[in-house]
């Protein structure tokens, strides 16, 4: 394997011209420079990246931390990320907690031994005072830890206006929606049960929040679930939910001879290709995962190459609605 001596015998220039080639010093000729990159080429060589990033402190490695990789809100998300830090001259790092502290915390133990660029945190498993402790550049997803960190969000009180017009127009009386079993203040898309809650009391609308432990809501899980409340509650004629979820209760009604819309109104919550490939085109509450990757690589980025602000306001990201056959029209 070709060693740094060995190009900069081919190129015909000293150990210490190439290494400054490496680390991006502007000290080198451009036909220096040209000279030895043909020689890296013809020689085949491949820098030791570890060594580099020591040297430079630098990795070009941004860490993602996600609850899951099989959720499709994450996974539309990361792989978003990903393609934009790309575009950057950055590599993406994506570590998945399963919603569990330990793992969590085992991350940014991790994270904390290695040479990485910044985090983006799409996590909410650890107390705040956790959070506070990454001495690294870092970027939240929809979870406010004070005013250290920026943090990311969806409109989402504007999601449960738009949720609230569509269970009003399909003559709703009781509703029902689904937050995780965490109770924490400091989630923002919590806002949009809170949100709902008070609108449908507006207009007179019965509701009622069901906590599940949404890392668990694999199809099948979520189809016996909404199979379970639908025998249970048979009084409820609208649902806001995930978009698999969603989509569970969807058949789950036709399982039990509901019909949709006119006996149970349907409101998707995300905007993943999950919403759109089923027969039925169901209303959905699009989150913008291109314009939220987008501001939270922005963000990073922008505090990694010129420092951290002193203090950080969150930055909300608005939703839209997509209508279909799930709610009256």
């Amino acid at each position: 394997m070709a060693g740094i001596r060995d190009v900069a015998k081919e190129a015909g220039v000293a150990a210490c011209t190439v290494s400054r080639v490496l680390n991006g010093s502007a000290n080198v000729s451009p036909e220096t420079r040209e000279k030895i990159e043909q020689a890296m080429q013809k020689l085949d060589y491949v820098p030791n990246e570890l060594a580099r990033a020591m040297f430079l402190k630098k990795s070009g490695t941004i860490a993602m931390l996600v609850p899951n990789i099989w959720h499709p809100w994450f996974s539309a998300l990361a792989d978003e990320i990903e393609k934009l830090l790309y575009e950057k001259g950055y590599k993406l790092m994506l570590l998945c907690t399963s919603g569990d502290r330990e793992r969590e915390q085992e991350c940014f133990r991790m994270l904390r031994s290695n040479i990485i660029d910044g985090i983006i945190c799409g996590t909410v498993s650890c107390e705040e005072s956790e959070y506070t402790r990454v001495d690294k550049p870092m970027v939240m997803l929809d979870y406010k830890v004070g005013k250290r960190f920026p943090v990311i969000a969806s409109d989402h009180e504007m999601g449960a206006a738009f949720a609230c017009e569509e269970f009003v127009r399909s003559n709703c009386r009781f509703v029902i929606h689904f937050s995780d079993i965490q109770d924490n203040s400091n989630i923002i898309s919590y806002r949009s049960h809170a949100k709902l809650d008070e609108l449908l009391e507006m207009h007179g609308i019965s509701s009622r929040q069901i906590s599940v432990q949404w890392t668990d809501l694999k199809f099948e899980r979520s189809f016996a679930l909404a199979e379970d409340l639908l025998e249970e509650l048979d009084q409820v004629d609208g649902i806001m939910a995930s978009d698999l979820s969603a989509i569970a209760f969807l058949k789950a009604a036709e399982t039990l001879g509901k019909k949709v819309p006119e006996d149970l109104a349907i409101v998707a919550y995300d905007g993943t290709y999950v919403s759109r490939v089923g027969l039925v085109n169901i209303t959905t509450v699009c989150q913008n995962y291109t314009e939220i990757a987008q501001k939270a690589v922005d963000v990073l980025l922008d505090e990694i190459q010129n420092g951290a602000a002193k203090e950080y306001e969150e930055v909300l990201v608005p939703v839209r609605l997509e209508p279909g056959e799930t709610t009256v029209r």
